[in-house]
This record gives structure tokens, sequence and C-alpha cells, in this order.
């Protein structure tokens, strides 16, 4: 056979390996290569998993006209961080004070409860969660005063309470019923029996009360006493140290009987709701002033939203009786408290640290008419009548929460009890202070439940 007939050994041999390499590509290679594919496919077509939101649930008392920024502050904190959804509860003032009990005692708390500083959270704090890490990781003590850190956030020396408002109780006047009437707002006492007898001539009703409730009269007695005994006698009263029937205690009641009997407040203020009636009477301009606190300009703002602080009504401190007494500045505080047996309770502390800064509490106080806790706050945050109330805050000696926030509970409203009482059968308060201190002392003897 010829060289060109003979089979060529290297053709049998790649012969022999393309056929190996075809079974590798078709058994081996290829399916691989598919899997590969479809394998990269789904990865893509997956969706990626989302965190979990987290909902925080935050009962709260700003509710009616009492709601002013609590619904923007919800707001924006769930638009800042929207795995983190506070959800939010409002409930009255009483209302408020029944439920908190009852979910403490029941064990199923909310995360986040909204509570007055002083005597009330002091009662419940073996039922909170200190809040000591939160405040040093955010470095809170930037941000509040030292003072009011210890009158309101420091129980048992440890942090519980986070400051959202702080308010001013004083008297709100209409402008217009003091200018037809040619008096200026009163320094003192001698004055403001001048103010509310010129006023009564000149037909208005000098004071509005609305008592309905308990809690708005109380004002008068703080003041009154704070201002004829001085501030460390009251707080010896609202610490069981000193006597209701006190020449002190009398003293007080003399003065605030003194202008009922001379018809200076509305009739029947025990009928009659602090921001609807009383509030509205001074906007309508029926009556000329109430004692209430700053957060009857969040109520002005839904109630009459045309009537403007500082064009319309004004603002000043309640007058001095002895200018040897210190002078001493009344109102509440508003924070929030963590439930020691809240169920996110890492969850409820990112919610305090936010709401902790400049730009919530800014919010907040335009909203509800407050003095903003957080001391960066800017002094034009504060527009009307701001200002003014800012330095009265700041430039009073003493402050002082008031009365029944500065007592324990079951002390407190008989002391509520006792005013709207006084209020009705003014020239009988001896014996409504003697009955006041019969009943103190049995709630002191009572076991504690």
């Amino acid at each position: 056979m010829s060289r060109a007939g003979k089979p060529c050994a290297f053709t049998r041999k790649s012969s022999s390996q393309s056929a190996s390499n075809l079974v590798l590509l078709v058994t081996v290679l290829i399916p691989a290569i598919i899997s590969t594919i479809i394998s990269a496919s789904c990865t893509v077509k997956e969706p990626p998993v989302a965190p979990e939101t987290q909902r925080i649930s935050f009962l709260h008392y700003f509710s009616g006209s009492l709601s002013g920024g609590i619904n923007e502050l919800v707001k924006i904190f769930n638009e800042v961080d929207p795995l983190l959804q506070l959800a939010a509860t409002p409930l009255d003032h009483e209302s408020f004070k029944a439920v908190i009990i009852d979910s403490l005692a029941g064990g199923n708390p909310p995360d986040i409860y909204s509570y007055w500083a002083g005597a009330k959270t002091h009662e419940i704090i073996e039922d909170l969660e200190p809040i000591d890490d939160l405040w040093k990781s955010a470095g809170l003590d930037d941000y509040f005063p030292r003072s009011l850190a210890e009158s309101a956030s420091i129980y048992n020396e440890k942090h519980y309470l986070l400051p959202i408002t702080q308010h001013l109780v004083g008297f709100f006047y209409n402008k217009k019923a003091f200018e037809t009437a040619d008096i200026e707002p009163p320094g003192d006492w001698p004055a403001f029996i001048v103010a509310c007898e010129t006023l009564k001539k000149a037909g208005y009703i000098p004071i509005a009360l609305g008592s309905r409730d308990k809690w708005p009269a109380q004002f008068w007695f703080d003041y009154l006493l704070s201002r004829t005994a001085g501030p460390m006698y009251r707080q010896d009263l609202m610490e069981g140290k000193a006597s209701w029937t006190d020449p002190e205690v009398e003293t007080a009641f003399a003065h605030w009987a003194e202008i009922i009997a001379a018809g200076y407040f509305n009739p029947k203020p025990n009928e009659a709701a602090w921001d609807s009636d009383a509030g509205m009477m001074v906007a309508r301009g029926e009556a000329a002033m109430t004692l209430m606190g700053t957060w009857i300009m969040g109520a002005w703002n839904s109630l009459a939203p045309d009537w403007e602080a500082g064009g319309d009504y004004g603002f000043f401190p309640f007058p001095i009786l002895d200018p040897d007494i210190p002078d001493c500045a009344v109102g509440p505080v508003d924070g929030l408290v963590i439930p020691r047996l809240a169920r996110n309770i890492p969850g409820a502390k990112k919610v305090l640290e936010y709401l902790a800064g400049k730009a919530p509490q800014t919010l907040m106080a335009k909203g509800s008419g407050a003095i903003a806790p957080n001391a960066s706050v800017p002094t034009s945050t504060y527009e009307g009548l701001g200002e003014v109330i800012l330095a009265i805050v700041h430039g009073a000696d003493h402050w002082a929460f008031n009365y029944d926030l500065a007592t324990p509970p079951a002390f407190s409203e008989i002391g509520l009890s006792l005013f709207v009482d006084f209020l009705e059968f003014p020239a009988y308060h001896p014996q409504l202070l003697e009955k006041t201190q019969e009943r103190m002392i049995r709630a002191a003897e009572s076991p504690v439940p």
C-alpha cells in the first residue's frame, strides 16, 4: 500500500480524543454550565430579605386640646427611622392614670409611657427601666441642665425619665380687656386686687377658672402658699412634715377666699372645663384672665386659631405677696419612661434618644406651647410670648412641680378634692382644712397595697 493509503496514527488518535472530549462536554461540562446559569438566574431573581420593621408601642396623655406637637413628633420619627415604627395611643388624663396602673400590675405595659415627673414617677419607679446607659452614650448631660435632670429625671440616683416638655403656670390675659380697663399686668397682690376690681367695674369677669377636672384649681393653692409661706414650707406640707391646719395654710386659703367673695371668678367654676369653657371665655373677651399652664397656648391654637400670642393675649407671673420670700415658679415637666417589662427595651431607648434631640424637642415646644427641656433649642423658637416665659423660667429662684405632681397619688387626690370643695364653700375653709388633715393622717396610716 502506498504511503498515502496508510492509515495515519495521528489521525486515529485525534478522532479518539475528540470523541472523548465530546463525551466529557456532553456528560459533564454542559450540565455544569447549565446548572451554573440556572443557579445564577435564580440568585438574581430572588428578592433580598428586608429587615423586619419593629413596632414600638407608646401610650400617652397628650390628647384633645393637649395634643399639640405629639402627632407631628410621632410622624417625623417614623419618617426618619422606618425600621422602628412608633405606634402611639392617646388617652385623656383620668383614663391614662387608671390604665397605667392596670397595665403595670398586669405585666403587659407598652414599650413607652408619657408620664409626669416628680412624685408620680417616683411612685412607680420599681416598675421602670433605668436609662443611665442611654443617658451616657447619647451625652444627654450636654442637652439637659443638671438642675432639671436632678428634679425630673433622677430617682434613687438613676436616670429614669426623659424630659420632653417643661411648662410654666401663670396668668394669660386678654390684652384688649386690659386696655379697655386702662390697667397694666399687676406685679404684686395689692395691684392685683385693684386690677380685678377695675376689670369687674368695666364689665369683665376678672378671672376665668374651669375646675371641672379638679386639677386646674390647684395652681391657686400652689402659688398662694409658696408666695406667703415660701417654697420650703410648701415642700414640707407635700411630704407630710407640716399640717393642713397650720397658720401658713390658713393664710393662703384666706387670700383665695377673699377674691372669691369679691366676685372676681366666674360662677360655678367646678362645672366649667379649663380649655373650652374658661379658656374660651378669655379668648372671647368675656373674662380678662386665667391662671393656667403654658399648654393653654397649644389649646388655643386649635380652639381659637386666630387668637395670637403676644398680639391678642399676654402673660404675667403670679403676683408677689411677700417680697422677702424667694420667687418660686410652678409647673410640670412631661417626660417619657420605659417600663421594666417592656417587650422592646432596646427599640424604646432608640426612640428616646431621638426624641431627646434639638429638632424633635423644637417641634414639640412649638406645637404644645411648652419650653423645650433641651437647652440647645434656640430662643428664636419661642415666638410671641415664648421668650418672656423662658426668661421667667430661667430667672426663678426655685422651681416646683404643681401640687398633684409633688405629692404621692394617695394624698394628692385628697388635696384636689379639698380645692374643689373650697370653691363651693369658701367661707368654710377652716373646717375643710381640719377634715383634710384628718384624711391625710388616715392615708398615712393605711398600709401600702
